[in-house]
């Protein structure tokens, strides 16, 4: 990846300011409300960094691609835990098309800035990619991002009708609390490698401030057993994880569809999530009549400071083969992205 910045002087890649409203043109003054909402974020955002021994991380902050005094795009950094160890990169959102730049041009400045030259503070960026956008896929992977895993996103078939019914002898849903919430995280955390947690650095906390009327566990008797919680890298205003345990329960067989089913009742949009390897429960869900409307690749990208007192070091070639070589000693963890090239 080359970053000459003489090579292209008449674009500028910047943070969101006040200056940049008035550059929108006036058929683009649907952005108006936007950029004043994340202007609002960024100013708490300055102040959740003067207090971040106080105050969790919580508020994205916005980079625009200014092309001859216009607004062409822009991209969304956002902390994924309250420590903000780890951020999300949203893909860009183009305002109108550049005069001298192309989109996947426009995509490598705007990472460039935000991993290389921002204020951002932090150890892992994580971002999702559909698996059909090839163009952009390169460019990820040109700025050091490794593929973690690939994500299937599901939806409701509007064609099934569905009827909510109450549990029955021991099975249970139970809306998220600080113990129950304990307890899905340990089994999330039990699916996944050591290198996918670190850079996640997911802590139950940060599941349990971001729950909603959708979250919750499924409890047979008093095991957690299974449950829907808040996306890493959400891609949608209502997307879940489905999570359960490493070692498939007879029991999901029953729970999980009777609650997926459940939450189908709800009219508003939204979407489940489960990694690709996950064939057990993929099968549960397209037996429960739901539909796959999306995959993504979700890539990381990790610099970790070294107890030594060296510099930063980027380890996105050793996190890739770091992943490799746990499937190779643990083929049953389903979680990790199994790369072409390396096939």
């Amino acid at each position: 990846m080359i970053h000459d910045k003489t090579s292209l002087p008449d674009l500028i890649i910047e943070p969101l300011m006040l200056k940049h409203l008035s550059m929108l043109r006036s058929y683009n003054k649907k952005y108006l409300g936007i950029f004043q909402v994340l202007l609002y974020k960024k100013w708490f955002s300055s102040l959740e960094t003067l207090l971040t021994n106080l105050l969790p991380i919580r508020n994205s902050t916005c980079f625009v691609a200014i092309e001859k005094n216009n607004l062409v795009a822009y991209i969304l950094a956002t902390p994924i835990n309250r420590r903000g160890s780890c951020w999300s990169i949203s893909e860009p959102y183009f305002i109108e098309e550049s005069i001298s730049h192309s989109r996947c041009n426009l995509l490598q400045r705007l990472l460039h800035k935000v991993i290389y030259e921002s204020s951002i503070k932090t150890q892992s960026f994580l971002v999702s990619i559909n698996t059909n956008d090839i163009q952009n896929l390169s460019i990820i992977r040109q700025s050091g991002f490794q593929p973690l895993r690939i994500i299937k996103y599901w939806g409701k078939n509007e064609e099934h009708k569905y009827n909510s019914n109450e549990y029955k002898e021991n099975y249970n849903w139970e809306k998220l609390n600080k113990n129950n919430t304990q307890e899905i995280w340990r089994l999330e955390q039990a699916r996944e490698s050591i290198n996918l947690r670190s850079i996640f650095d997911r802590q139950w906390h940060d599941i349990f401030e971001k729950r909603n009327i959708i979250t919750g566990v499924i409890k047979y008797k008093k095991d957690v057993i299974a449950g829907l919680i808040p996306s890493i890298c959400p891609q949608y205003d209502s997307s879940f994880e489905v999570v359960r345990g490493l070692a498939w329960d007879a029991r999901l067989n029953i729970s999980i569809p009777h609650r997926i089913n459940t939450i189908k009742l709800n009219k508003n949009p939204l979407y489940l999530e489960t990694t690709s390897e996950d064939n057990k429960l993929n099968q549960l869900l397209t037996n429960s009549c739901w539909e796959i409307k999306e995959e993504r690749v979700l890539l990381g990208r990790s610099i970790w400071k070294r107890q030594n007192g060296y510099k930063l070091k980027s380890l996105e070639n050793e996190l890739i083969t770091n992943l490799v070589g746990n499937l190779q000693q643990q083929p049953e963890l389903p979680s990790t992205y199994k790369i072409e090239e390396n096939k």
